[in-house]
């Protein structure tokens, strides 16, 4: 392992029980460990892995295999979380013989993050090419928004046709049972809300979870009062059209978030924005072009087949008038009747062909 490499990971020297022996200084910066920290301890929980178990089977196994990995959310010792990768080790001292391990552990929170957001733009682009309905995909844009910053509820809303509220319109919990309980507002202003104010300025917000006892003036002129619990807003930006907003809240955990999570969420909000507003514009162009050939199959009907038809019974008209034959005048009648009911039924398919050149009602992304 050469020094860059050193820098990056935190080196755990442990004896065969598990117990830390010490650590390399890049440990005290990844785990937020400090020299005073005691040795002795098992390695696992200077990353709040919990159990004797635990450490015991991943001893066996890298043991049994030469090394052993770990991946998953930790906790360091200040209690911020982390995406970490531990590889375990046995090693034998040289000197003494006796048997130890070493354990790398590594941050990789954002490689995680990216990959988690690649894999959710992935999908929800993918459920729009399978032509799944809108309300569908806001659903998977509210589950991977909430698993990408591994908050407790995320919520999408949209603007109702009137556009003076925000409806919601799609909900992922951590857990299901959260949604009894929490029961979010169906729909929330424009005017005075953090949701509103992100829609209309197309900004995201990050709310620290601090309760604030008096209403906060945004540099927009919107008056906002911070929720009680940490929360992160986004807007759905395609372009220069905003269609709706993503709200991840820790309403129950009230682990706070940060920055990062912030900007990562707001990655994925705009990626997935970006689709739907294309599905949306494909939709449209498909709708118009089928339209359009609507159109033109009515005009082709009517200054065709119904001009010729109605000319036939002119015609008809005129031979009944001339002919002194009540048999035949009876059947001539019979024959532009006829012809009079299927003029009638073009008529009618020409009036349902055109009903679809009305416009689209909006859909849900608004």
């Amino acid at each position: 392992m050469n020094a860059e490499e050193a820098a990056d990971r935190a080196v755990l020297a442990l004896d065969q029980d598990g117990r830390v022996i010490s650590w390399n200084q890049a440990a005290e910066r990844i785990l937020r460990i400090g020299p005073s920290t005691p040795r002795g301890r098992s390695w696992l929980s200077l990353f709040a892995q919990p159990g004797p178990a635990g450490s015991s089977h991943a001893l066996r196994a890298a043991m049994s295999s030469g090394s052993h990995e770990m991946h998953g959310w930790r906790l360091r010792m200040d209690g911020s979380r982390f995406w970490a990768s531990v590889t375990l080790k046995p090693v034998l001292d040289q000197g003494s013989g006796a048997l130890g391990f070493v354990a790398v552990v590594r941050d990789v929170t954002e490689e995680k993050r990216r990959a988690d957001e690649l894999s959710g733009a992935l999908e929800i682009s993918r459920a729009l090419l399978e032509g799944r309905p809108p309300g569908m995909v806001l659903q998977l844009v509210a589950g991977r928004g909430r698993a990408l910053v591994e908050g407790d509820c995320a919520l999408v809303r949209t603007p109702a046709p009137a556009g003076d509220v925000l409806v919601l319109r799609a909900t992922a919990w951590r857990d299901p049972v959260d949604a009894q309980v929490a029961a979010p507002a169906r729909e929330v202003p424009r005017c005075g809300s953090i949701t509103g104010w992100v829609f209309d300025t197309g900004r995201p917000w990050l709310v620290s979870g601090r309760a604030k006892g008096r209403r906060a003036a945004s540099r927009y002129g919107h008056p906002v009062r911070p929720a009680a619990s940490p929360a992160l807003y986004v807007p759905l930006n395609a372009g220069s059209r905003t269609l709706g907003t993503l709200v991840v809240r820790n309403w129950r955990s009230r682990r706070r978030f940060r920055r990062q999570d912030l900007d990562v969420l707001q990655l994925l909000a705009d990626q997935a924005a970006v689709a739907l507003h294309r599905a949306t514009v494909h939709r449209e162009r498909e709708r118009l072009a089928v339209a359009r050939e609507r159109e033109r199959l009515g005009r082709e009907l009517h200054d065709g087949a119904i001009q010729s038809l109605y000319a036939v019974t002119l015609g008809l008209a005129g031979a009944i008038a001339r002919t002194a034959d009540n048999g035949l005048q009876e059947q001539l009648g019979g024959v532009a009747g006829r012809i009079d009911t299927v003029i009638q039924g073009l008529r009618a398919h020409i009036h349902q062909l055109r009903r679809d050149l009305s416009p689209a009602p909006p859909d849900e992304t608004g």
